[in-house]
């Protein structure tokens, strides 16, 4: 009996599960970047005080519009600024987060 195309089978399941875990590792690389790879728009929308990310990037202390910018700010001042302004205590639990919910998405399409 064939499976249907919607049934995962342990091996599909365990490939996707294998990618999903690349993916997360290799967070660093994918958000230095570009800043839409992981902070999507609808992710700043829900998780911080601000409407788009380059709104979210030029609100912190660096005064830049990139995400390389808040990136080089001392961990405390960029920490401070995430537990200000967002759902998160720490730029590392809100990058985590955004590419947690980034790999559901792309789980799901």
């Amino acid at each position: 009996m064939a499976l249907g195309s919607g049934v995962k089978t342990r091996g599909s399941l365990h490939t996707d599960l294998t990618t999903a875990i690349e993916r997360a590792l290799s967070l660093e690389t994918r958000v230095s970047g570009a800043h839409e790879r992981i902070l999507t728009q609808a992710f700043v929308r829900r998780h911080t005080r601000f409407d788009s990310v380059d709104r979210f990037c030029e609100a912190s202390p660096s005064g830049d519009a990139t995400i390389g910018s808040v990136q080089q700010l001392s961990v405390d001042e960029r920490d401070a600024f995430v537990a200000r302004t967002t759902d998160f205590e720490t730029w590392g639990e809100m990058k985590e987060r955004a590419a947690v919910e980034n790999l559901m998405t792309l789980q799901n399409v």
